[in-house]
């Protein structure tokens, strides 16, 4: 997440913990009555306002997201009733306040590479409901840990992450760690979609790992998917903004990451999408917006990246490709 204050250290990071709530001091637990996903989002709008509304705001803040207790070994719960990393990517974007004073820059997830291989040897899901939501969206997955696991091993987890997430690109850092530079700046999240972020998995390897750019032969059933969508044409706004409407109307609860870059004019930029479950922020698009327009293919107008759960893909593709063309 980058705010829009500026400073000479380059370096210089703010950082908010989140978890059942934000904790702003170190005797405060908890200070929002109501359900976790109030407490999350009003904390958080004030975490982010402390942080960044200062005499020396700083250049990036860091949200670290905590999981819900025993999120990790209680399966049977569906934790995105609270959905703590889903709240906070909505309310980074719903809320006007905080999209003034910073945007969301990226999302990275950390994945145990040893408890997960650990729970799909033994049959069980390798992650919970809310970090299965998490790890779909997520921009970077950094698996921790696989030193420690055999080739299969490593290759079974890798597979899985891929299965489940689209978009994202999965780092397995070696016994030196990670380069910073490979988690921030990533401006994921106010770009355009470009059919380029699923043509191939981007995975990056430790050296001594180059066999986990290959795929594991089995397969792993998830209830989290992603439909890409595109369109040669140029589509009728009124049409559009219908459409739009529907989406979050009728599956704004499933929908965990919505991008898109539509062509609803033939004498000006597309128009830049973004939201999660019922926010949606549109933009022109432009260099700074959209860093990837620019690569894709003369012969795609229009293009639509919706993650979420349990969604139906024939219904979204069929309801996309009725939007009435531009008379």
């Amino acid at each position: 997440m980058a705010s829009t204050g500026t400073l000479a250290a380059a370096g210089l990071l703010g950082l908010v913990r989140v978890g059942r709530a934000v904790v702003t001091a170190p005797d405060v637990a908890s200070r929002t009555p109501g359900c976790e996903c109030c407490q999350v989002r009003l904390d958080l709008i004030d975490a982010v306002r402390n942080a960044v509304l200062r005499r020396t705001p700083p250049r990036r803040l860091i949200l670290v997201v905590d999981p819900p207790p025993f999120a990790l070994l209680d399966t049977s719960v569906d934790h995105d009733a609270a959905g703590d990393v889903v709240t906070v990517v909505q309310t980074l974007q719903a809320e006007s306040e905080v999209e003034r004073l910073a945007h969301l820059d990226g999302l990275v997830v950390e994945v145990d590479a040893c408890a997960a291989s650990t729970r799909m040897a033994s049959g069980v899901a390798g992650w919970s409901g809310q970090i299965e939501s998490a790890l779909a969206i997520a921009d970077r997955i950094v698996v921790t840990g696989a030193a420690f696991l055999t080739q299969r091993g490593r290759l079974a987890v890798v597979h899985a992450l891929n299965q489940l997430n689209r978009i994202g690109q999965i780092n397995l850092p070696g016994t030196n760690g990670i380069a910073v530079f490979r988690l921030v700046d990533l401006d994921a999240w106010r770009r355009s979609p470009s059919l380029r972020d699923f043509s191939e998995t981007r995975i990056v390897t430790a050296p001594a790992w180059p066999g986990a750019l290959r795929g594991a032969a089995e397969s792993s059933a998830a209830r989290v998917g992603t439909i890409v969508m595109t369109r040669r044409c140029v589509l009728d706004p009124d049409a559009t903004n219908a459409w739009l409407g529907r989406i979050i109307a009728d599956s704004s609860t499933h929908l965990l990451r919505f991008q898109a870059a539509l062509q609803v004019s033939s004498n000006e930029p597309r128009v830049c999408i973004r939201g999660s479950r019922s926010t949606m922020r549109s933009a022109t698009e432009s260099i700074p917006l959209a860093t990837s327009s620019a690569k894709e293919p003369s012969d795609c107008n229009s293009i639509v990246m919706v993650i979420g759960r349990d969604l139906d893909r024939r219904d979204f593709i069929e309801s996309f490709d009725s939007i009435e063309v531009a008379r």
